[in-house]
C-alpha cells in the first residue's frame, strides 16, 4: 500500500496496525520577498513615459513614508491644460502608487488589500450629490505579478465626463496601482482648455496605457536589488 507524496510508517500497537505519515506534503510558509520600494517616479521607464505621457511636466512624488507595517510611495505626471496654438488639446494624467506590507502577516495583508480593490471595482454605478462613478466590469490579467486586474471607470460631474483605466497588481507582499486618464478639450481664446466640454480618451487607449505602465513598474520592483529581502 502506497501513500503518495509522504513517507509512510507502520506501527503495531496492541495487535492493531496504525499507519502514519511524515507530513512531507506540507508546504512551507512563503517567504516575504520585498523589504523596500523603488522610487515611484523612476519606476516607469523613459520609453513608456515618452509613449503614453509625451507632454508631461516634472513628476510630483508622494513618498508617504512608513506607517506601522506598511510602506507607501506614489508619483503623479500631468500634461498641461493650455497651449499656444491649435483649437483642441489632449491632456493626460498618470498616477503610480505602490504599497508594501512588511510585517509578519505581510503576504496576507497584501492579498487582503488586493481583494478589497477587486470588490470596489465591482460596485457598478455609485451616485452622490457631486455626480456619479460608473465602474465597468474588471478583467483579470494573466502573466503580471501573482494576480492582477484591469478596470475602467467613467466619472460624470458638473465639470463634464472623464474616464480612468486602473490596473492593480499584487506581486508577493506589494500592491501596485496605476491610474491613467485623459481627455481632448476645446481651447478658449486664451488657449486654455474648456474642461466642462472635454471628451474622454478612447477607453482602448487608456486601458492599453495602464496595462503597459503597470507591467513596467512591476518589472522595476522585481529587478530592484535593494528592495529584495536577503
Amino acid at each position: 500500500m502506497a501513500i503518495a507524496g509522504a513517507a509512510a510508517a507502520v506501527v503495531v500497537i496492541g495487535g492493531a496496525v496504525v499507519w502514519g505519515t511524515s507530513g512531507s506534503d506540507e508546504k512551507p510558509a512563503p517567504r516575504i520577498h520585498f523589504a523596500a520600494l523603488p522610487e515611484a517616479c523612476r519606476s516607469p521607464s523613459a520609453a513608456v513615459l515618452s509613449k503614453y505621457m509625451p507632454a508631461a511636466g516634472k513628476p510630483t512624488p508622494d513618498t508617504g513614508g512608513v506607517s506601522g507595517d506598511q510602506q507607501y510611495a506614489a508619483c503623479d505626471w500631468r500634461e498641461p491644460l493650455s497651449a499656444e496654438k491649435g483649437r483642441t488639446l489632449t491632456s493626460r494624467h498618470l498616477r503610480v502608487a505602490m504599497r508594501l506590507f512588511v510585517g509578519a502577516s505581510g503576504l496576507a495583508d497584501a492579498e487582503s488589500d488586493y481583494r478589497s480593490a477587486w470588490r470596489t471595482s465591482k460596485q457598478g454605478t455609485v451616485t452622490d450629490s457631486v455626480g456619479s462613478i460608473h465602474n465597468e466590469a474588471p478583467i483579470l490579467t494573466r502573466g503580471l505579478g501573482d494576480e492582477a486586474f484591469l478596470h475602467h471607470t467613467v466619472t460624470t460631474t458638473a465639470l463634464g465626463r472623464s474616464g480612468t483605466s486602473r490596473m492593480v497588481v499584487r506581486t508577493q507582499n506589494a500592491v501596485i496601482t496605476v491610474d491613467f486618464d485623459g481627455a481632448a478639450y476645446p481651447l478658449d481664446r486664451d488657449g486654455v482648455a474648456v474642461q466642462r466640454r472635454g471628451v474622454p480618451l478612447d477607453e482602448s487607449v487608456t486601458r492599453e496605457a495602464a496595462q503597459a505602465i503597470a507591467r513596467d513598474v512591476t518589472t522595476a520592483l522585481s529587478s530592484c536589488k535593494t528592495c529584495v529581502r536577503r
